[in-house]
């Protein structure tokens, strides 16, 4: 009998510790030729003076007002073009990593939720979001330590007027993503950084400060009076994008962690093998 009791509480310690939350650390892709990009679209539309860019542009229709570019301007030259094969390998990469934390259904405020953790602090994960996204008017998103951060939504990414973006304790822009999959709109005077992948548009409002990049090859991307930064990162970034992940994830249990159907089959298995061979032990110590 204490045998089986040995072996069943085994058992329940070695299942314990496979359910344990197995997420993996959130990864940035290399941007490949879209890595020295401030701007990259379809359309760039410009109507005031002001606007300056550290970095590269790139469009195939330009603006009526062109901006002050610290780099180079591509219109539809071959850099161009890979670059947008890249920013779209590099959008596959982030929307198949595996969620560290669900948001319930519907419309996020990053800056009020308290759900994932201290209002308006994030700590590197990849935060999956079934609806829109926004920031608050004047309200702070602060990211907080090394590491990637992803923000994927099923909808718009919006910042009100003011709103700023805060990195702290060894986060950088080079690692904070954005993918929203209809159009990002950033308020006037607001404070943004990191990595915005949307074709379906990006309108930066007047006098933003922007740490990062737009990259909305396939669409539209509009500017008024606003300053781009070209953060200095890793070689890694500027490497070519891999291809993108395959393994399923399975939706958020609650806690903040991410399965997969083979995770679940293990521990089933290796519970009824490990509680079967303590009853087996015990029915031949019976028999002795």
């Amino acid at each position: 009998m204490k045998l089986f009791i040995k072996s069943g509480i085994t058992s329940l310690v070695l299942a314990s510790l496979m359910i344990a939350p197995m997420a993996s650390a959130a990864t940035s892709p290399g941007l490949g030729a879209a890595n020295t990009f401030n701007i990259l679209s379809g359309s760039y539309v410009n109507t005031t003076p002001g606007t300056t860019l550290a970095g590269d542009l790139g469009y195939t229709t330009g603006p009526a007002v062109a901006p002050t570019v610290g780099g180079s301007t591509h219109v539809a030259n071959s850099t161009y073009n890979q670059a947008g094969i890249d920013q779209g390998n590099a959008l596959s990469f982030l929307n198949n990593q595996p969620c560290t934390f669900n948001f319930a259904p519907g419309p996020i405020d990053l800056a009020t939720d308290t759900t994932h953790g201290p209002v308006a602090v994030y700590t590197p994960g990849v935060y999956c979001i079934t609806g829109a996204a926004s920031v608050t008017v004047s309200a702070t998103v602060t990211l907080n330590g090394a590491g990637v951060y992803i923000f994927r939504m099923d909808g718009a990414l919006t910042t009100g007027a003011n709103s700023i973006v805060s990195l702290i304790n060894g986060a950088s822009a080079c690692d904070v993503w954005w993918t929203p999959t209809q159009a990002t709109s950033l308020g006037a005077n607001s404070t943004f950084a990191g990595t915005d992948i949307d074709a379906a548009g990006i309108t930066v409002g007047n006098n933003v400060t922007w740490n990062g990049q737009a990259l909305a090859f396939g669409g539209t991307a509009t500017t008024d009076s606003d300053t781009f930064t070209s953060p200095t990162c890793a070689a890694s970034r500027s490497a070519t994008p891999a291809g993108p992940t395959t393994a399923p994830v399975l939706p958020n249990t609650g806690n903040g962690s991410s399965s997969t159907f083979s995770n679940l089959v293990i521990i089933t298995v290796s519970v009824l093998a490990m509680t079967l061979a303590g009853a087996l032990a015990y029915k031949k110590q019976r028999s002795l």
